[in-house]
């Protein structure tokens, strides 16, 4: 038997997944290793040194930031068209965009699949990724629905580091040594680039507006100067969209309009939302997503690890106590532990209870009956 090498191209291109104002995302057949794989590329007409040098960025973003939540890279290189590019795993699934709009459309399978639980589930990955990266001085910028994929087993990955901007140096975390194929890579562009390779074009600019308006931050959409609490407030509008099935600024139709509802106009609170095809926001959330979004940085959340812990006890009934209600779901769960651990004196202490009520009502009632009799 005599081996045949077939002379074939390592990879095949298969369809368009998708596309941005600069680049394009493929799925490609990887022909070396015979799996399926996301290749990133920028397209023919858009290639510029700013656009060059942003998906240079994002190479090295990406790669450093190992994480279960975020798309790793798996190669980059220069196909035979002088293009650059950048294969990643290819998760099949859809965006949460997409799984919105079935909410909000009323599919009875994905409200069955998409409780509040596991919405809160998918909201804590989505945290642990934004966090990774926070803790490696990265800040991502462009937090939507869009840029979030639920794979078909679950798995919940944060796309489209594009725009994502290094706001410190972390010890903690030095840069990694890149492979051989991204410096190759880095070398050949900054050949390709000269001088506007040190002018740095691609950084952003104090009063450029970068990222999705829609999702901006008010200090990201008046061009200041942003950090981990502009992703904090992303975040929580993703999150507001994600539970309400609205965003809080849809009834807005102009950009101009949008952005000083962004700046000034309060969301409106989400106890006062309902829709037909689900029940009210818990009222955890409401709380959880009122101090999100505030206007001024200094009032949100100041970390992810903030948000975690408050979203964590939500999720396993240790309830954040804001009022009444919510003090009275944490007092049923605390009663459910003690009736784990003491199952006969917990049944009794109900039992009691209930008695004591029962008498309170009985009461009550012939007082009230002798009052309207005197009457």
């Amino acid at each position: 038997m005599e081996l045949v090498h077939l002379e074939e191209e390592r990879y095949q291109t298969l369809k368009k997944l998708g596309e941005g104002g600069a680049g394009e995302v493929v799925l490609v057949k990887d022909n070396d290793i015979r799996r399926m794989v996301a290749m990133k590329r920028i397209k023919e007409d858009r290639r510029n040194a700013s656009q060059i040098m942003r998906f240079l960025e994002e190479v090295q973003t990406v790669g450093q930031l190992e994480h279960p939540n975020i798309v790793p890279i798996h190669d980059v290189g220069i196909d035979d068209n002088n293009n650059y590019y950048f294969t990643m795993k290819f998760v099949q699934g859809e965006t949460l965009s997409g799984v919105i709009e079935k909410l909000r459309a009323g599919d009875p399978a994905f409200h069955k699949r998409y409780s509040f639980e596991r919405r809160i589930q998918i909201f804590i990955e989505i945290l642990h990724a934004i966090h990774f990266a926070h803790k490696h001085g990265y800040i991502h910028r462009d937090i939507k629905p869009e840029n979030i994929m639920i794979g078909e087993y679950g798995e919940v990955q944060v796309m489209d580091w594009g725009i994502a901007k290094k706001i410190r140096h972390s010890p903690q975390f030095p840069t990694p040594q890149v492979s051989q194929s991204t410096q190759e890579m880095i070398d050949r562009i900054k050949s390709e680039l000269g001088d506007a390779w040190g002018e740095r074009v691609f950084q952003t600019q104090q009063g450029q507006l970068i990222g999705t308006p829609a999702y901006m931050s008010p200090e990201q959409a008046m061009g200041y100067a942003i950090d981990e609490r502009s992703d904090i407030y992303s975040l929580c509008v993703l999150l507001y969209e994600f539970v309400n099935l609205r965003h809080y600024l849809e009834h807005k139709t102009h950009l101009t309009e949008l952005l000083m509802g962004i700046v000034m106009e309060p969301p409106i609170d989400s106890e006062q939302i309902s829709n037909a095809h689900q029940g009210p926001t818990p009222r955890e959330i409401c709380f959880f997503l009122r101090k999100g979004m505030q206007k001024k940085p200094e009032d949100r959340f100041q970390s992810i690890p903030e948000m975690i812990e408050e979203m964590q006890a939500n999720l396993e009934g240790r309830i954040c106590v804001y009022c009444p209600s919510t003090f009275l779901k944490r007092g049923a769960h605390e009663y459910g532990r003690y009736l784990d651990n003491h199952r006969v004196l917990g049944v009794v202490l109900f039992c009691l209870l209930a008695i004591v009520l029962g008498i309170g009502l009985f009461q009550t009632a012939r007082w009230l009956l002798a009052i309207f009799h005197v009457g």
